[in-house]
């Protein structure tokens, strides 16, 4: 009986999810053919919806063509004139290639190593600034690795399924399997210390202000706020486990936990969302630095149409989180240029006394899978 706990209580979550979001559905006047297809549009598995609509002919029950999201221009462009092909997207994210990235924690991330007490963090770059906050000061602010990776695991899910909905458990677990994360047990094992990150994500919250302007020349500022969760589940694997030493073991994801993006955070991925090469990811992963600038490079490349100097002062506001001395951030920075070019080798940049030069390059990622927004 208790070894088939876990997955009885992750197959009651879902169905009581389900049953819960077609009960909003109908609460808001939809009909039940409308019903049927806003959670065709979500993705929801047919076996679930079949019984629950079985007044509907087997031909109603097909998932429809999958819509577009537009790669993230600056907001001083014009409107982005093309867009991702979410088919091409969703077929290319299952083979494990592309990864994405919410595009203001590409400009501005989290930090680094752990703040400890404090309950904000706030990064500046160029038009951007952005600040991170928690409405659980004792749970801490995200930080890291696993804030990075775990933030483009949700954005890669909401990209790929279409829904704020994010289903954790072995899916997760299976992402950083891919990446080579390895998947330990105990209190500071691997599963332990992601359950801790993720606690944190869901406590935190986004404040964005950008500098903006139109198409006159008129200058404005566009703020967002936003929760990154909405609405939890946790299931916690073998919470009170104890090691054969007598030691508690810690708390790990169970399957059946979910997680349900904030509205304002959700559309915002949608527009704003960056594709990243797994593998890159899989061989930068041991390090903030080195993610943070990977991530930088594609987004920032991929729209690049003429030389741009980039100084050590911004580099050191947008990525030097916590190096008192310009010249410890430039040889960290460096070391970390270094192992991005190995992995991106398209990326033209130029290295000066006075920062670093990009160039024009070729796309990182294939143009016939994701063409530029410009």
């Amino acid at each position: 009986m208790r070894a088939d706990a876990p997955q009885s209580n992750a197959l009651r979550t879902r169905v009581s999810i389900i049953d819960r979001r077609i009960e909003r559905y109908i609460s808001q006047g939809l009909s039940r053919a409308a019903t049927l297809e806003h959670l065709l549009a979500s993705r929801w598995p047919l076996e679930q919806l079949r019984p629950r609509f079985a007044e509907f002919p087997e031909s109603a029950f097909r998932y429809p063509e999958l819509p577009v999201v537009a790669v993230s221009a600056p907001p001083s462009t014009p409107a982005p004139t093309k867009s991702l092909d979410r088919a091409v997207t969703n077929a290319t994210s299952a083979a494990e290639g592309i990864s994405f990235q919410y595009v203001p924690l590409i400009q501005c991330s989290f930090p680094h190593a752990d703040p400890k007490a404090a309950t904000t963090f706030t990064r500046k770059n160029g038009w951007l600034e952005l600040t991170l906050g928690t409405t659980r000061p004792e749970a801490g602010l995200p930080y890291g690795v696993p804030a990075r990776l775990l933030t483009i695991y949700c954005t890669s899910e909401a990209v790929r399924t279409n829904s704020p909905e994010i289903y954790l458990g072995d899916s997760v677990h299976d992402f950083l399997r891919r990446l080579d994360v390895p998947i330990t047990r105990g209190a500071r094992g691997s599963l332990s210390v992601y359950a801790n990150q993720l606690l944190r994500l869901i406590h935190s919250t986004l404040s964005i202000d950008e500098n903006i302007r139109d198409g006159a020349g008129r200058s404005g500022l566009h703020m967002r706020q936003a929760l990154f969760v909405e609405e939890a589940r946790l299931w916690w694997d073998d919470p009170d486990h104890s090691s054969a030493n007598g030691k508690r073991g810690g708390r790990y994801i169970g399957n059946g936990s979910s997680l349900m993006l904030s509205s304002a955070l959700f559309h915002s991925i949608l527009e704003r969302s960056a594709p990243l090469a797994t593998h890159a990811i899989k061989r930068l992963r041991k390090s903030p630095m080195d993610l943070d600038v990977y991530a930088w490079l594609v987004h920032r490349l991929f729209h690049l149409k003429s030389p741009s100097m980039i100084s050590w002062s911004q580099l050191s506001h947008q990525f030097g989180h916590s190096y008192r001395e310009p010249r410890t951030f430039r040889r960290f920075f460096l070391d970390s240029l270094k192992r991005v070019s190995v992995v991106y080798p398209e990326a033209k940049l130029r290295v000066s006394p006075t920062g670093v030069l990009l160039l024009p390059s070729r796309p990182h990622l294939s143009n016939s899978k994701f063409p530029s927004t410009r």
